[in-house]
């Protein structure tokens, strides 16, 4: 039997509190009865058994609360009552909304760019009308793992659970727009309705109101006043900005110096063609939080980081993406506490911000609350699939934990997970280096290495591609490799010597004599 499940049960039927009120009533009778009884003359035998009465009471009670419970309709057993609960329920969660999703747009562009602006139109579509209560609509992530799904209509339907399904298709050639959709009713396999839009960059923001209102207004959907305003609501009014932002998210969690620094140039572009941005502003407080905590220990970094993420919430008080970036910033602060509340509120604001979870996750680790944490990072990865680095501190907390199991099954995960994503994104050093990582636990050695060089080979003067080499070579046994890398590392800007000191990974290095070298002074 589980105790602490047993204990909690107790209390959810109330028996603890029937216990108390019990013996308190029972002394209170004892009590006037030990002063009433003799004042009336009344046998010695009688107070023997009021208190025999009161003694058998007791269990009898506590029986009676575990069994059954007081309701508005009278006295009924536990189970019933809960079944009855459920039948209330029931509407609400069988509620017959309808639910859509909408597919990752298709880039046709002849440009030769990537998917960031395809992408975005389908991020804005889903926010727009995420906030409808009669609508069930799939999160990002969601959407975006159908990229390149071969499935038809009914296959997609069946496996999405969903009613509707919005398809759509991009064409951007310069200033001009090409945008063509499509709304799919699954269940009848058929076309409601289909529209092509022609405009400039500047009409997308139309164009994405056009088309959510013409959803809303296909599914008979009835909107609350908020959720009209919520519907044309606007992040901002410059299209240059906000083609700036999208670029800037294309290379924001790919870590390198170089994309955090080019992230970087982008929000501030966007802010400079609009100083009321809140998303630039959040997207400004992750890149620089992330490149202080990564490669660049200048102040600098962790005071614009903070400064962007408050000022995203002036303009947007309920940005969840800037309370996240908040979070990551008294992270690196060493202010756990503050960044629990932060992070706590951005979840709030979005359940579906997977950045939320993993900078939470992160300070679960860090408060020796491990078990909080792997549920953090799955949660991650449920939400983003292509937001790798939890495999990692998955890893390392199923090996705090002692979850041999469950450890066992996360790099199993990684090994399948890494192929596939390598060849929709080659040039992603840090998924060459930690499938590397992952190969080496697996015993495919020769393997590792070869993908540990390719990490290295694409970015050979960045520092944390450096370090994490260093501790690859550490973990293998090639000491000369690992010290050289190390040494690498910090020549091009590593100074996290604390961390470095206490890496598990760097062990056996501790008595070299060039380690100690390397380390005199920091």
């Amino acid at each position: 039997m589980n105790f602490k499940k047993y204990i909690a049960e107790l209390k959810r039927r109330n028996v603890f509190r029937t216990a108390i009120a019990y013996l308190v009533v029972a002394w209170l009778i004892a009590q006037v009865s030990s002063i009433v009884l003799p004042a009336f003359n009344a046998p010695p035998y009688l107070m023997k058994t009021f208190i025999f009465i009161l003694i058998i009471g007791f269990p009898v009670s506590l029986v009676f609360t575990w069994v059954y419970e007081l309701s508005a309709k009278g006295i009924k057993k536990i189970k019933n009552v809960e079944a009855e609960k459920l039948n209330a329920e029931q509407p609400k969660n069988n509620k017959s909304n309808k639910k859509l999703v909408v597919l990752p747009f298709q880039n046709l562009s002849s440009e030769n760019e990537s998917n960031y602006f395809s992408d975005g139109l389908t991020e804005e579509i889903i926010i727009r009308l995420s906030g409808i209560k009669e609508l069930d609509i799939a999160s990002r992530s969601t959407s975006m793992r159908y990229r390149d799904s071969e499935l038809d209509i009914a296959s997609l339907g069946k496996e999405l659970n969903a009613n509707f399904l919005l398809q759509g298709t991009v064409r951007k050639l310069k200033h001009d727009l090409k945008i063509a959709t499509a709304l799919i009713d699954v269940e009848k396999d058929a076309q409601l309705w289909a529209e092509i839009y022609h405009g400039k960059i500047e009409d997308v923001f139309g164009i994405q109101e056009q088309v959510a209102k013409k959803i809303v207004k296909s599914l008979q959907l009835k909107l609350t006043p908020k959720e009209k305003v919520a519907l044309g609501k606007r992040a901002t009014m410059n299209s240059e900005a906000h083609d700036a932002n999208l670029r800037a998210r294309e290379f924001l969690f790919r870590y390198t110096k170089t994309y955090l620094l080019l992230a970087i140039d982008l929000f501030q572009n966007a802010i400079d063609l609009d100083s009321k941005y809140a998303a630039a502003y959040a997207g400004m407080a992750e890149a620089c939080a992330l490149l202080y905590e990564t490669h660049d220990k200048n102040l600098k970094w962790i005071t614009k980081a903070e400064e962007s993420s408050l000022k995203a919430l002036i303009y947007d008080p309920s940005s969840s993406e800037a309370y996240s970036a908040l979070g990551l910033v008294y992270y690196n602060k060493n202010l756990p506490k503050e960044a629990l509340i932060a992070t706590e509120k951005a979840i709030a604001f979005d359940p579906d911000n997977f950045f939320a979870y993993w900078v939470r996750g992160r300070l679960y680790r860090v408060m020796e609350r491990d078990a909080e944490a792997v549920f953090d990072f799955n949660k991650v990865l449920e939400l983003n699939g292509d937001f790798h680095s939890p495999y990692g501190d998955l890893q390392m907390a199923y090996e705090i934990l002692h979850d041999e199991k469950n450890l066992q099954n996360t790099i199993e995960r990684a090994e399948l997970f890494y192929p596939t994503y390598l060849l929709h994104h080659p040039d992603d050093s840090r998924a060459h280096q930690f499938y590397a990582f992952t190969l080496k636990r697996l015993g495919r050695l020769e393997e590792a290495k070869k993908e540990m060089h390719k990490g290295i080979e694409q970015n050979p003067n960045d520092p944390i591609i450096v370090y994490n080499a260093a501790c690859f070579y550490a973990l293998i046994g090639d000491k000369l490799a690992a010290i050289e890398n190390l040494k690498k590392a910090m020549e091009n800007g590593f100074e996290n010597y604390n961390y470095l000191k206490h890496d598990p990974d760097l062990n056996c290095l501790q008595n070299e004599l060039d380690f100690l070298a390397l380390m005199k002074g920091k």
